[in-house]
């Protein structure tokens, strides 16, 4: 219990030491932040920008308080901080591609004022490794005899792969269904629940296809892909259905689409129970992460 005092309260110390150094920096050397900020004050983007500035700043920082956290449980200390180089290199790789599809989600002073989307899907792909390190779960402890640090590396990257692609899906799809222009009344239904759904099948289905790789042997590898087929056929099930909905965007309004395009994903899933041929496509499955993936 003491340990995991003491990893909370290095998190929480590290990411407001980041976000002061982050303001600090922003405003005694803008110039430091002058790409992110011109590209985001051009669609004024400006607190996006700051998102990955705190984040590259936090991992770091975090790290470091953690380490002789990390060191007094007796957890790997250079393997963590090989696993935090990786996140802040997946960060900071993330920024330029993130702003190559901001054009995917409203201006925040677009119709409906739904601006914030953008900011919180970088905080939702950004959040699991940001998460791992804020949490000091990067840094892990071989706890049992029959364990060993490859084991425990594997399972932890395994749960970060699968989690940040679920996520990143729930966003592509999101991003799919805000931007849908044919017709562009037909938007509702592969927003919200359709766009979710479906972006959480399929990226799901890629987090386990990477992952089948990573892990021990054989036969979990054999259930990892098993597993990324049954999402696959699922989320592509999901996306044609809600574009076959959508496709009454032509004939009824906005709001007379989101009505249909609401319950249909969820129909689908009750009629796959009933046809078996739609069951060999659709199967209701959940996300399955280890518990010590992240502890």
């Amino acid at each position: 219990m003491r340990d995991l005092r003491l990893r909370i309260a290095a998190g929480v110390t590290g990411s407001v030491i980041a976000l002061a150094l982050t303001v600090l920096l922003t405003v005694s050397r803008p110039e430091l932040f002058e790409w992110a900020l011109a590209k985001a004050e051009e669609r004024d983007r400006t607190g996006e920008a700051l998102i990955f500035a705190w984040a590259l700043i936090a991992l770091p920082v975090t790290g470091l308080l953690q380490t002789p956290v990390a060191r007094r449980r007796g957890a790997r200390i250079g393997a963590g901080w090989v696993l935090l180089a990786g996140y802040w290199l997946f960060v900071l790789l993330l920024a330029p591609a993130a702003w190559q599809a901001e054009g995917l989600f409203p201006a925040p002073d677009g119709p409906g004022k739904s601006g914030g989307v953008f900011g919180a899907a970088i905080g939702l792909v950004i959040g699991t490794p940001v998460y791992a390190t804020l949490s000091g779960a990067a840094f892990r402890t071989v706890r049992r005899p029959e364990e060993n640090l490859g084991g425990q590396v594997r399972g932890h990257v395994t749960g970060l792969v699968v989690l940040t692609s679920v996520l990143g899906g729930a966003v592509v799809g999101l991003a799919y269904g805000l931007g849908f222009p044919l017709p562009a009344a037909g938007a509702p239904a592969l927003i919200l629940p359709g766009g979710i759904l479906w972006g959480l099948h399929v990226g799901a289905a890629l987090g386990y296809f990477v992952a089948a790789p990573l892990q021990p042997s054989p036969a979990p590898r054999r259930t990892a892909t098993a597993t990324a087929l049954t999402f696959a056929r699922t989320g592509a099930a999901l996306l044609a259905c809600c574009l076959c909905v959508s496709q009454l965007g032509w004939v009824l309004p906005g709001w007379a689409v989101a009505v249909v395009g609401v319950p249909a994903p969820f129909l689908l899933f009750v009629c796959a129970v009933r046809w078996e041929w739609l069951g060999r496509w659709v199967s209701f499955r959940t996300v399955e992460i280890s518990k010590e993936a992240f502890a």
